[in-house]
């Protein structure tokens, strides 16, 4: 019976346990999601999707692509670049927004701007180059990585 008693024990702190890694996994579940809206709020704040169009309208007379990738999301049916196809090598996991200006001008140019959240909190860059989290940087930021583009 002694055999039968251990199994019996086992069992309810086997129960005990994975009930606590459940409720855990719906704990870093629901951070996560707050996490995801809270990128989503500050791409929407930062107005990224407006500044990238307004430089397509003004400096690319309407001519190139605009992108968005978004980490979390699958991609769209026929798009096969994948998140990973980018230069991620500095970056840590975790969820990243990327709006990405793409035209062509004596060859193809990008403006992407990484919008993500990692262990080390929420970072902003433009062309892998790390900014303040504010509109007046982003803002710089762009015309610099423009004008770098163009080695103006």
């Amino acid at each position: 019976m002694a055999w039968r008693d251990t199994l019996g024990r086992l069992r309810e702190e086997l129960a005990d346990v994975r009930a606590e890694r459940q409720r855990q996994a719906a704990a870093d579940e629901a951070e996560i999601q707050h996490q995801r809206e809270e990128l989503s709020k500050l791409v929407t704040s930062l107005e990224i999707n407006q500044l990238l169009n307004e430089m397509k309208a003004t400096l690319l007379n309407g001519q190139g692509e605009l992108e968005t990738i978004i980490s979390w999301e699958a991609p769209a049916d026929g798009d096969d670049e994948d998140i990973n196809d980018r230069d991620d090598s500095e970056e840590e996991e975790g969820d990243l927004i990327a709006n990405i200006l793409i035209w062509d001008e004596a060859g193809e140019r990008e403006i992407a701007v990484d919008l993500g959240s990692s262990e080390d909190g929420t970072y902003l860059q433009v062309n892998g180059v790390d900014i303040r989290l504010e509109a007046e940087a982003l803002e710089q930021a762009l015309v610099e990585a423009f004008r770098d583009e163009l080695e103006l």
